[in-house]
């Protein structure tokens, strides 16, 4: 049986309305004037607008009279296929979601923020609310997760874009000099286990010792230091941050056989001290960086699709590496007996009350159904995971071997015991890959293109200075001087020039945030308010524009510096 009762009426006016359970949902006078209220109060210029109940769409028709083209709408309504009326029409710049589901609302609604905004409006419709009570909670809950989300990835961002501007630039000669991970594409057909240094590692310590020499296995990057605390070196140890906490896991790290796998962010002194081959890999979203080292100094780097942490990492360079199957272990994503990572990680923390408080700590679904908990940043992590597994097409089965933490929705579970009792034979005798050593490459040529790099830099450097220059003497107080607009015009197509031709990377990522972010033009702006914040917003971007290139300079030169040094 239907558990909504639904009925249509004409109004005072003569339009149509809907009553659910005994619930209108619109007006029963004006359905209109209603919705122009509620419009005029709920609008806020430059969010993204979520409508929770469509009904019969007359406060997305008043939304859309207020909304630019450039701005996003969803609406979300689980009862549009009960009404049988009111076609949405297709024209209208709306996503449309019928199905409550919080990885399809949170997928969504993050795909239409940019620059980790976190503008969202969420406008419920008269007593969609009453009539649907807990998709309406889940909505909310979708919606305040997206934003702090974005929240823990903006904050990233801003605390690392110099460090990894600094490692992208150094890791362009340990590229160089070493190898690329393609060289490691499907090199393997066995079983690889990716190992995390979650509190639940411990649990698998043994058995990982014992089937160590039949497997390939991959270690997480700090949790190198706990498997040599428990006598196990792996095969590899994919690193990826850029922070000098990083370094500091790797620095007293010597006389071992493990073979390091690197992300361009990943600190650079890490690769000057790793003591065995170096494999380069750079993330899915350096496209342009991977065609820039291409064109300049002929290496061919693969992109892979990586996430918030380097155990997001370590999964997809798995799956690139071997046809096999593939376990995680050690992959908590959860304060596991209340503790941060397995006892022997140099990160590991015992979670008390105020730790709990100043981190944010929930309650999530475990790998057991149980209640875990964790917090933003791991649910970010955890969430990447679930991503990577729906995108991730592998031959071979992949499991959560974890055997605690949170549940990775959508990713099979078993023991590890019955992993290796499935899938690894005694007999088995893994060929890694032989002893590579450091590439014989010309570094005289290497110098040579970093001068060219440093041309170029001197060259946009100059010019903006000359823009600035010019920015702040514009005379009228409405509008740009044509020589003016000139000379802003000139760095733009240098920039847009030379950009394939230079390492500039991840430090545009907080000045394209503040950027674009901040000059939102203002309803109803006067011609003179217009100039004003137009203006603003070219000094901001080229006076950080000008700071970028200095500081990338200064990178290259050291990089010489350090390249000259070693010849």
């Amino acid at each position: 049986m239907n558990k909504f009762n639904i009925e249509y009426f004409s109004t005072n006016n003569s339009l149509k309305t809907i009553r659910v359970n005994n619930y209108f949902l619109h007006s029963k006078y004006n359905p209109i004037q209603e919705a122009k209220r509620i419009v005029e109060k709920e609008f806020e210029p430059n969010f993204v607008h979520v409508v929770f109940g469509y009904g019969l769409g007359y406060i997305v028709e008043e939304l859309n009279k207020k909304i630019r083209k450039s701005d996003k709408l969803i609406v979300i309504d689980p009862l549009f296929k009960e009404f049988n009326e009111g076609l949405i029409d297709d024209s209208n710049e709306l996503t449309f979601i019928d199905e409550v589901n919080s990885q399809v609302i949170e997928g969504i609604v993050s795909s239409k923020l940019g620059n980790f905004s976190k503008q969202i409006k969420v406008i419920c419709s008269p007593n969609y609310d009453k009539i649907l009570k807990e998709e309406y909670l889940i909505v909310l809950e979708s919606i305040k997760t997206v934003q702090r989300l974005q929240q823990v990835g903006e904050n990233t961002t801003r605390k690392f874009s110099l460090d990894w501007q600094e490692n992208y630039v150094h890791n362009i000669f340990h590229s160089y000099m070493n190898h690329s991970l393609k060289e490691l594409k499907k090199f393997y057909n066995c079983p690889i286990i990716v190992i995390s240094g979650g509190p639940s590692l411990k649990k698998q310590i043994m058995k990982l010792k014992e089937i160590k020499d039949k497997v390939v296995t991959i270690a997480s990057g700090s949790t190198i230091n706990s498997l040599l605390y428990h006598g196990i070196e792996p095969d590899y140890v994919v690193s990826i941050d850029g922070g000098k906490a990083n370094y500091n896991h790797f620095k007293e790290i010597s006389n071992i056989k493990s073979k390091l796998i690197f992300g361009f962010s990943s600190h650079y002194k890490i690769q000057e001290i790793f003591p065995n081959a170096k494999y380069a890999l750079l993330d899915v979203g350096d496209s342009d960086f991977q065609n820039y080292l291409n064109n300049v100094f002929s290496i061919e780097v693969p992109l892979i699709t990586g996430g918030a942490s380097v155990a997001n990492f370590a999964f997809t360079v798995a799956s690139y590496m071997t046809s096999g199957p593939i376990a995680i272990i050690g992959q908590d994503l959860a304060y596991t007996d209340n503790k941060s990572h397995e006892d022997s990680n140099k990160h590991f923390k015992e979670v008390n009350e105020l730790y709990k408080k100043s981190r944010g700590m929930f309650e999530i679904t475990g790998y057991y159904n149980d209640k875990v908990l964790t917090d933003y940043a791991f649910l970010l992590m955890k969430k990447d995971f679930e991503r990577l597994y729906r995108q991730i097409e592998h031959p071979s089965p992949i499991f959560n071997c974890t055997e605690g933490g949170a549940k990775i929705e959508g990713m099979e579970q078993i023991s590890f015991l019955e992993f290796c009792d499935s899938f690894i034979n005694e007999d088995t005798n893994i060929l890694l890959d032989s002893e590579s050593k450091t590439n014989s490459k010309d570094r005289d040529l290497f110098i040579e293109k970093m001068q060219d790099e440093i041309a170029i830099y001197n060259k946009i450097i100059g010019e903006i200075q000359i823009g600035l220059a010019k920015l702040e003497r514009n005379k009228l107080t409405t509008l740009f001087e044509k020589s003016v607009l000139r000379e802003l015009d000139k760095i733009d197509k240098s920039i847009k020039k030379y950009k394939t031709r230079t390492a500039m990377n991840h430090i545009f990522d907080p000045i394209t945030m503040d950027v674009l972010r901040n000059y939102e033009p203002a309803p109803n702006e006067s011609e003179r308010a217009t100039y004003e914040r137009v203006f603003n917003q070219n000094k901001e971007l080229y006076s950080r524009l000008l700071e970028a290139f200095k500081i990338s300079r200064q990178y290259v030169l050291d990089v010489i510096e350090n390249t000259n040094k070693l010849m």
